[in-house]
């Protein structure tokens, strides 16, 4: 008798000449068809996005501060969010003790630290359009696009 030998290939679970991580700054942008839309919709072509757990709360508290900033009704923050959610985004748990860390180290809040350290375990780069979050990042080693 023969032996069959399996064709396996290994992928690996994130490609780090595809996958990003992406913060909820770069997603409101297109959203909301702000300035930057254009570039960011250029930057992330071509990648799979990944992002910290928080995401989505953060989507539906900076749609809620636009209107009650009065750039959109709340009937547009709802069909902004119902957009939101048809972008493939992969959600990521954080290791909120480093992030913790970080944000204690850099006097920022959490939620800023969640995605740099999302980045840091995964070894992939951040794209933010925060530039003190870039700065974080940097300083950490995080490649941001």
């Amino acid at each position: 008798m023969f032996e069959k030998k399996l064709d396996v290939t290994i992928v690996p679970l994130y490609n780090k000449d595809m996958d990003i991580i992406i913060d909820s700054s770069c997603i409101i942008a297109v959203l909301l068809g702000e300035e930057e839309s254009s570039k960011v919709r250029e930057i992330t072509k071509g990648t799979r996005l990944n992002s910290a757990a928080c995401l989505p709360y953060e989507i539906g508290n900076s749609l809620s501060a636009a209107v009650k900033r009065h750039r959109i009704s709340s009937d547009d923050a709802v069909l902004a969010y119902k957009e939101f959610l048809r972008i493939p985004v992969r959600l990521i748990e954080p290791d909120i003790s480093k992030a913790v860390k970080i944000a204690a180290q850099e006097s920022q809040y959490a939620y800023d630290a969640y995605y740099i350290a999302c980045a840091i375990d995964m070894g992939i780069p951040l794209y933010t359009l925060d530039n003190g979050m870039i700065d974080i990042a940097e300083k950490r080693g995080v490649k941001c696009l």
